[in-house]
């Protein structure tokens, strides 16, 4: 067990350090929140450089091979010894009996693996670029997560996913944050009528069953309409739902605060409640907003892709960890491709990831708490 509270160490005489400093290095010597932390930091890396990092455009075909299986990265020679990486082509055999087409390797034809080679475009930031982090040299396909009933690379249809994902969790966090701190700040510090009427409205938007509520908001969404208006309009329906919890917490944070000596004395000196509220109320609140919204983030990822799972949220073309598991609802095709389901991983390493970081925080910004 380890001790999180401050210890002699942390207050050295003559050292002055701040609440966030004290944060930081108690965060550090966290091992569980670290991983997080890098974990977090990968998947953002992905999220935005994604282009860089998938072999291919999410929507480039080989027809050759629909439905083929992962190429295994091989590094020993059929001679013995270590190798450059490469990986083997694939020759079709046919079942006499059901005529189900198969893949098996092909030993005779081999495609060696590089790093930074050219290939379909990508932008960034309005910059178009063709290099990608890894390919083969020879310019064929390859395929490490196979492909779908396309041939389009499900290895890279999941990291330009990954972007998707992050875009909608982030933009859900940061307006639910947003609305919750806005409207739960204000309804504590002011009271009265103000009070009364906002926690009627929260008990409303809580009082609904979540699942029943998100089903039939998503389904009016209109499905002639373009891919990102879709997207906007299904974030702003999961933003309107999620920004009462916070609300209500800091609500009773701030009842509390208000009633300490500072704050009266703020009020005594005839600061504004703007200042107040800035200099005081927010920053003594925002420890519980960061670690709320980093357990926000993997619940609106688990919610996107359920929700465009059943096919109600994110349209295709735009691809997400949910719009590539649509394509397994029938075991057929579950049976047929098992690897459709590789952005399971990511959802889960995703998840597993952000509750690491946010554990990591909480423990950091709670002086009382243990490992």
């Amino acid at each position: 067990m380890t001790d999180h509270t401050l210890n002699a160490e942390e207050i050295k005489p003559g050292v002055n350090l701040s609440y966030w400093q004290l944060v930081r290095r108690r965060f550090i010597r966290n091992r569980y929140g670290m991983v997080g932390f890098f974990g977090c930091v990968l998947i953002l890396f992905i999220s935005v450089f994604a282009g860089f990092v998938a072999p291919y455009h999410p929507e480039t075909k080989d027809r050759e091979t629909i439905y083929s299986p992962p190429q295994t990265v091989r590094i020993f020679a059929p001679e013995g010894g270590l190798t450059h990486p490469y990986v083997l082509g694939y020759q079709e055999e046919m079942d006499p009996v059901t005529y189900e087409i198969t893949f098996v390797p092909d030993p005779t034809v081999r495609h060696d693996l590089a790093l930074f080679v050219k290939g379909d475009t990508w932008t960034f930031l309005g910059i178009k670029f063709e290099t990608h982090l890894i390919g083969t040299t020879d310019g064929r396909f390859v395929h490490f997560l196979g492909t779908d009933s396309l041939g389009r690379d499900v290895f890279s249809r999941m990291l330009v996913g990954t972007k998707i994902t992050m875009l909608m969790g982030l933009l859900v966090m940061g307006a639910s944050c947003f609305i919750g701190t806005l409207v739960g700040v204000s309804s504590g510090y002011f009271g009265g009528r103000l009070d009364m009427v906002v926690q009627r409205i929260v008990e409303f938007v809580k009082s609904f069953p979540d699942l029943p509520l998100y089903l039939a908001l998503v389904a009016i969404l209109p499905r002639r309409a373009e891919p990102m208006t879709i997207f906007v309009m299904f974030a702003c329906i999961l933003v309107l739902l999620r920004w009462a919890d916070l609300s209500r917490e800091l609500r009773g944070k701030v009842i509390s605060i208000r009633s300490m000596e500072y704050v009266r004395s703020a009020v005594a000196v005839g600061a504004s409640d703007g200042r107040i509220i800035r200099r005081h109320i927010v920053p003594n609140t925002s420890s519980h907003i960061i670690v709320w919204a980093t357990y926000q983030l993997p619940e609106v990822i688990l919610l996107e892709s359920f929700l465009s799972f059943l096919g109600v949220g994110v349209q295709a073309p735009m691809v997400s960890w949910g719009t590539m598991l649509n394509q397994v609802r029938d075991f057929q095709s579950f049976a047929a491709a098992p690897w459709l389901m590789a952005p399971v991983g990511m959802i889960v390493i995703s998840v597993l990831a952000f509750n690491a970081f946010g554990d990591g925080l909480r423990d950091a910004m709670d002086p009382y708490s243990n490992d």
